[in-house]
């Protein structure tokens, strides 16, 4: 069995919350995340693109670093990243070999990343980057004690397994480690749950309020002025230099946020924006620099999130939808969605073949086209564009 067919044979959340089945993986490998410093990044939207400035902004200090990053759009070794370049298949396929003779229970998650934490021991980095999965708490990466965590922000999301708003701040907040620095940009209860965790754990903490201006990023959208204020303050407290952190946002990459493409049929973007708060993002986006015209979207999304408020935030009346499922088991049917849509006003279509919808988006008139929605359907589209 393969590396990618024996993963896909795990499963992804596991039998119950805890820590021991990560534990007990990386003890047998002689705990390996235990070898670098790392920076652990936690929140509901802007965890992987902060992740990204900073792994950019700390390879550009000259150390070699690592960066843990999930879920990916097309190959599971965008996961697993050394100073920019991902794991070669060789080098993965060894790690996940390595992990399964181990021989011991574990969720599909566990599995990356323990084979993560030892990859970077084995090439030796200086620093890794480690994004959280899930929440935080019970997060498969939380066996780390980071030099800095972060929590970028907090919103209801994964409602079906974190709970309502507080119990997902406790969760987010559960990263916090005694006398660890805590930079957040989170507000209003989240914050004072952080700030409270914070202070029973003796941790400093570094609120940051309001986004960068002036200031170069090589990734579109509003929303990552922000992500590059948290990105600042935690390159700040881990002293990289400032041409470090401004060279680094001038060349960070993260695909799949806000994304452009020119093609022959016009601009098309392509953005993750697959709860709520990223929804908000992607229409602030929109609406700041295609604020007239006609949007055309491909759309697909999770049955587990708040479609009805994504739907009510994302879309305009004339706007046209195309709705086509996402590659996974948690997929929402486009029948479902379509409803969803016609109910709340708006236009839609629904086609099932990926191919066929992405052609038929390129073949109609809009003065915007749009791919958005799950990681899971913008990375199987990503590369058809």
């Amino acid at each position: 069995m393969n590396a990618e067919k024996y993963l896909e044979s795990l499963n992804i959340f596991g039998i119950k919350p805890g820590l021991e089945r990560i534990k007990n993986l990386c003890e047998k490998l002689g705990n390996p995340q235990n070898n670098y410093k790392t920076i652990h990044v936690t929140g509901t939207n802007g965890k992987g693109s902060v992740s990204a400035m900073l792994a950019e902004m700390i390879k550009i200090e000259g150390f070699n670093v690592g960066l843990f990053t999930s879920p990916h759009l097309e190959s599971y070794r965008e996961r697993f990243k050394i100073n920019g370049e991902n794991i070669s298949e060789k080098d993965f396929s060894d790690e996940i070999e390595r992990i399964k003779d181990l021989n011991l229970p574990a969720t599909q998650f566990e599995v990356l990343t323990a084979a993560a934490f030892d990859f970077f021991a084995r090439k030796k980095v200086d620093v890794a980057v480690v994004e959280v999965g899930l929440g935080g708490l019970f997060d498969s990466t939380n066996i780390i004690i980071p030099d800095i965590s972060v929590i970028t922000n907090v919103a209801e999301d994964h409602t079906n397994i974190l709970g309502d708003l507080k119990n997902i701040a406790l969760n987010k907040a559960g990263i916090i480690k005694p006398k660890v620095p805590v930079v957040t940009g989170a507000t209003g209860l989240p914050l004072e749950i952080i700030r409270e965790i914070a202070e029973k754990n003796d941790s400093p903490v570094f609120e940051v309020m309001k986004p960068v201006e002036n200031v170069r990023i090589n990734l579109a959208g509003e929303f990552q002025k922000f992500n590059a204020a948290i990105a600042i303050q935690t390159a700040k407290l881990f002293h990289l230099t400032e041409r470090a952190i401004f060279e680094g946002l001038e060349r960070v990459s993260h695909p799949g946020r806000f994304e452009i493409f020119e093609t022959d049929s016009g601009k098309i973007i392509i953005d993750g924006a697959h709860n709520p708060n990223g929804a908000a993002a992607l229409r602030q986006s929109l609406d700041k620099f295609f604020p007239k015209g006609k949007r055309i979207f491909v759309f697909g999304a999770l049955k587990d999130k708040n479609i009805d408020e994504m739907i009510r935030i994302l879309f305009r009346k004339n706007d046209f939808v195309i709705v086509t499922p996402p590659n996974s088991e948690r997929a929402a049917t486009v029948d479902f969605l379509c409803e969803k849509l016609k109910s709340g006003g708006i236009d839609c279509t629904g086609i099932e073949d990926k191919h066929k919808a992405v052609e038929t988006l390129k073949n109609l008139d809009g003065s915007v086209k749009v791919i958005a929605g799950s990681l899971y359907l913008i990375g199987s589209i990503r590369n058809m564009i």
